[in-house]
């Protein structure tokens, strides 16, 4: 885990141990009988994203960093490591093995990976949310803090609302040898590594969070990799929003992304499409103690919620006889998708084990069959809704939607370019608001899934 790895000082090479077992890479040996006995040179371009990153060659730190151009390199087949740590609380990471031309130049374009996963400094606390936040797409999630409240209201003395929350997607692969096989991002196991450094802005009463990820099956099994996803996260110390947290989604196919399908090899070429995709913010929310809550939907306000079942909890301090309600609301659908499903579910029901990944579809999409553990809701926009006190979550889901990787002429060339396909040329979606209604508009979106969630928090009577 690269969660180890933040944890000693001095050059993030010392620390690679543990980082080349997690990126599964094995130096090749330099003793080849065939080389010539007269040493033979190469130079080697070496650019990644982010830029910035310490570079080493068969373990030698050579103290440059990305751009470089590595001059006078024995020519053959070379380890080649990379490490960017922006602070104490990430590092992102690559190595492989590289070919070095004989008396001539290559370049290397490096994809680096990592972030922080646990305990992580990303805090937004503008109005009375305070909201902790990892950089792999988990947000307002407790369980990756040690005993820390990463969910809080109103402020940093205000009771506990959450364990997690994350963005969940479910669809089924087109093409190819999986053709037909349904994938869905794992509630809680890890679905998403880190890509670039958080961004955080404050100006004035605004505070602004910016993360970058995309799909790794390292952690877990098998996840639905190939999708980056932008997330921006606003706050906003203001009459009337400031128990809301605005949620900004961009999701984007780089499956046949170069610099993608080098670290995940089994990507065939081509990348992968993925058809009858859902996709929503999935939220965690526990008010005060997790084991007696229940959720309802208000579908005029275009709302779901959830409360305390018994409008108590000694655990939320003053709060403790009107805790608040915890919702989702959307701010704009995606354009195309043609159905809304609101829907939750019980802890025990996750999806995380690779074998329930067609029962992850079914939960987003509001298809519950016969057989599952839990019964659909005859409501048409609801997929089901727990009558008994218990640990819940929640999502509102929209789709069905195809996300692809195709090509498209441009300027008489040929150009590679990630497509949503809809209805609507403009493919549009803004996110949806988790707790409150939000507001806000989502520009033009031809290659990519847009989506805002706005959580919101409030002192409520019994409903």
């Amino acid at each position: 885990m690269l969660v180890a790895l933040r944890a000693g000082g001095g050059s993030p090479f010392r620390r690679w141990v543990a980082a080349l077992a997690f990126l599964g890479v094995a130096s090749a040996g330099c003793n080849d009988r065939s080389r010539p006995t007269v040493p033979v040179f190469g130079n080697l371009t070496v650019l990644s994203d982010p830029s910035g990153a310490e570079i080493a060659v068969d373990g030698e730190i050579l103290g440059q960093t990305t751009p470089a151009t590595l001059e006078g390199i024995p020519a053959g087949t070379r380890l080649l490591e990379l490490a960017y740590v922006p602070g104490p609380a990430e590092i992102f990471l690559w190595a492989d093995n590289v070919t070095v031309p004989e008396e001539s130049v290559d370049t290397v374009d490096a994809a680096l990976e990592g972030g922080c996963g646990q305990n992580c400094p990303f805090l937004m606390d503008q109005g009375r949310i305070r909201c902790r936040s990892t950089g792999r797409g988990d947000t307002c999630a407790t369980v990756f803090y040690d005993g820390v409240p990463a969910l809080q209201w109103p402020d940093a003395s205000g009771g506990e609302y959450g364990a997690g929350g994350r963005l969940l997607l479910a669809g089924m692969i087109e093409g190819g040898a999986q053709d037909g096989d349904t994938i869905a991002v794992q509630v809680y196991d890890l679905a998403w590594v880190g890509r670039s450094p958080m961004r955080q802005v404050s100006t004035g009463r605004r505070k602004v969070m910016e993360l970058e990820y995309w799909g790794s099956g390292r952690y877990s099994g098998e996840s639905l990799v190939g999708l980056e996803v932008k997330q921006t996260i606003l706050a906003v110390d203001s009459a009337g929003i400031e128990d809301v947290l605005f949620i900004h989604y961009e999701v984007k196919n780089v499956s046949d992304d170069e610099r993608y399908r080098r670290l995940y090899s089994w990507v065939p070429e081509g990348g992968y499409s993925y058809r009858s995709l859902y996709i929503g913010f999935g939220l965690d929310a526990d008010i005060g103690s997790s084991e007696d809550d229940l959720g309802t939907y208000d579908l005029d306000l275009d709302l779901a919620f959830m409360y305390d079942a018994h409008f108590q909890d000694p655990e939320l301090g003053e709060f403790a006889e009107r805790p608040a309600l915890v919702g989702l609301v959307n701010v704009e659908a995606p354009a195309g998708a043609t159905e809304r499903r609101y829907t939750m579910w019980r802890r025990r029901d996750d999806w995380d084990d690779d074998d329930r990944h067609d029962f992850g579809w079914r939960i987003l999409a509001g298809r519950l069959s016969a057989g599952d553990p839990i019964e659909d809701h005859p409501a048409e926009e609801v997929g089901h809704q727990g009558t008994q006190a218990d640990d819940y979550r929640i999502t509102r889901t929209y789709g069905p939607l195809r996300l692809r990787y195709l090509h498209t002429g441009h300027a008489g060339a040929s150009r590679r370019s990630d497509q949503l396909e809809s209805t609507d040329p403009r493919c549009r979606w803004r996110p949806e608001s988790v707790g409150g209604a939000g507001a806000g508009a989502l520009g033009p979106l031809p290659p990519l899934i847009r989506m805002r969630v706005a959580p919101r928090r409030r002192s409520n009577h019994r409903p």
